[in-house]
């Protein structure tokens, strides 16, 4: 089975904000963006402690966001550590949200205080949280994000493989 999501090539894929996907929910248009924080098989992925803070603190901000807040849906981490979904309402282009993910990832770079949500009645496995690990990889992207290029808001697509040649031996 395939999905859009495998046709990027991960390979060559570099870390930014991209729209992973449009999606038409009755007659309102929702767009998903890849939060990539780390390039695949380049960099280590994210510790679940800091990615588990990131999701805590970033979700918070957002979804208190007076622009944002109720355009968003969903901020959650990719299983393999490289970054965050963010799922918002609206027809939107990554330039359309880069200040919002611009403000939170520098807000969450220097955070203080009590994580949100991280107290065993609030969440799953508070536990595994890692605060100044989660500082570290959201200043990291921050930075990445106010130098990033265009390249680094548009999937690279995989490369056609050109078909062998045709034998005339059968």
């Amino acid at each position: 089975m395939r999905i859009a999501s495998f046709d990027v090539d991960h390979l060559r894929l570099k870390s930014g904000l991209y729209v992973s996907r449009k999606d038409l929910v009755g007659s309102e248009v929702v767009t998903t963006f890849d939060l990539r924080m780390k390039r695949p098989y380049r960099e280590d992925v994210m510790d679940t402690g800091s990615i588990h803070a990131l999701e805590h603190i970033c979700a918070a901000y957002m979804r208190n966001d007076p622009l944002w807040g109720d355009k968003i849906i969903y901020f959650g981490p990719m299983g393999c550590r490289t970054g965050f979904y963010l799922v918002v309402a609206g027809d939107l282009e990554s330039e359309d949200i880069l200040p919002l993910v611009e403000r939170t990832f520098d807000f969450a770079g220097d955070f203080e205080g009590e994580i949100p949500g991280a107290t065993p009645l609030e969440c799953g496995y508070c536990v595994d949280m890692d605060l100044e690990g989660a500082k570290a990889d959201a200043t990291l992207y921050y930075n990445l994000l106010i130098s990033a290029k265009k390249e680094n808001f548009n999937y690279p697509k995989k490369r056609q493989r050109k078909s062998a040649p045709k034998s005339d031996k059968a």
